[in-house]
C-alpha cells in the first residue's frame, strides 16, 4: 500500500513575498504609537507571533509608554483600548491583543492595494502535487483573516487539505505544534510530511514535529538555515521538483 505524504507550506516568504508589506504595517503602527519600529528589529522577528514580537519592541509587560493621541486615526473606543484612557500604554495582554490587531489591520490594508507578489511556480507545484496523490496545507503563525485573504489573492484558496493559523495554536515556533496540527488535519504521519519554509523558526519547528525540513532562500542566507537543521535548500518554491519531493517523503514513512 503506497504511504499517505503530505507538504506543509507556510505562507510569509514561502508563498507569497509579503515582507515589505509586514514591515511598512508595522512601521506605521510605530508611528502611531510613537515608539519606531526599526528594520533591525523587523529582521530579528519576522516570522514570529505578535504575541511574541510586541513585548520585544515595547519593553516588559509593566513598562508604560506615553503616546500621542494626535498620530491616531481611530475613534476614541479604539483609541482608549490601545492607549488608554489617560493616553499612557501599560503592556497588558489585552493591550498586546489589540496592538496585534491594529497591526493586521494595516498589513490587510496594504495586501488590498497589492503590496504582496506570490512567487513563481506556486501553482503549477500544487497542482502536481496534488496530482501525485500527496496532501497539502497551509500552515501559518499569521491569523485567520490574514490568512484568507491572501490565498483568495493569489487565486489559491481552494486548493489546499488544511489550513492552521494563529487562532488553531497555543505555541508559536519554534514550537512544532503549527505543523504537527497541520500533520494532524490531513491525516498523515509527522515522519512522511515535508514543511516548506523560509525561516530559522520554521525550519526548527519543522524538525522538531520529525519533519522533512525544505528551505527557500527568500528571506534567509543558506548558511543560518543550514546551522537551523534544514534538509533540502532551494531558491524558492519553483524549483522544488514534485515527483522528488513525493519519493523522499514516502521512502521516509515506508
Amino acid at each position: 500500500m503506497q504511504t499517505r505524504v503530505a507538504v506543509i507550506f507556510d505562507m510569509d516568504g514561502v508563498l507569497v513575498d509579503s515582507a515589505e508589506a509586514h514591515r511598512l504595517a508595522w512601521q506605521q503602527l510605530g508611528l502611531e504609537v510613537g515608539t519606531p519600529f526599526t528594520t533591525a528589529l523587523f529582521q530579528q522577528t519576522f516570522g514570529q507571533r505578535n504575541a511574541s514580537i510586541i513585548p520585544v519592541w515595547l519593553g516588559p509587560a509593566a513598562s508604560v509608554i506615553s503616546m500621542d493621541r494626535s498620530r491616531w486615526s481611530l475613534g476614541a473606543s479604539q483609541s482608549d483600548r490601545l492607549l488608554g484612557t489617560g493616553g499612557t500604554l501599560e503592556l497588558t495582554p489585552e493591550r498586546i491583543d489589540a496592538l496585534a490587531a491594529r497591526k493586521e489591520t494595516l498589513y490587510r490594508e496594504l495586501v488590498r492595494h497589492g503590496a504582496i507578489r506570490v512567487y513563481p511556480g506556486v501553482s503549477p507545484l500544487l497542482r502536481e502535487l496534488r496530482a501525485l496523490g500527496a496532501r497539502v496545507a497551509v500552515a501559518s503563525s499569521g491569523p485567520r483573516e490574514n490568512v484568507s485573504l491572501v490565498l483568495d489573492s493569489i487565486g489559491v484558496q481552494g486548493t489546499f487539505d488544511a489550513t492552521v493559523t494563529s487562532e488553531d495554536v497555543v505555541e508559536g515556533k519554534p514550537h512544532p505544534e503549527v505543523f504537527l496540527k497541520a500533520a494532524g488535519r490531513l491525516g498523515v504521519a509527522p515522519v512522511s510530511c515535508a514543511v516548506i519554509e523560509d525561516a530559522v523558526h520554521g525550519i526548527e519547528a519543522a524538525k522538531r514535529a520529525g519533519m522533512l525540513a525544505v528551505a527557500v532562500l527568500t528571506s534567509t542566507a543558506r548558511a543560518v538555515l543550514l546551522a537551523a537543521g534544514a534538509d533540502l535548500i532551494v531558491d524558492d518554491v519553483g524549483a522544488l521538483h514534485a515527483g522528488e519531493l513525493v519519493s523522499r517523503l514516502a521512502a521516509r514513512g515506508a
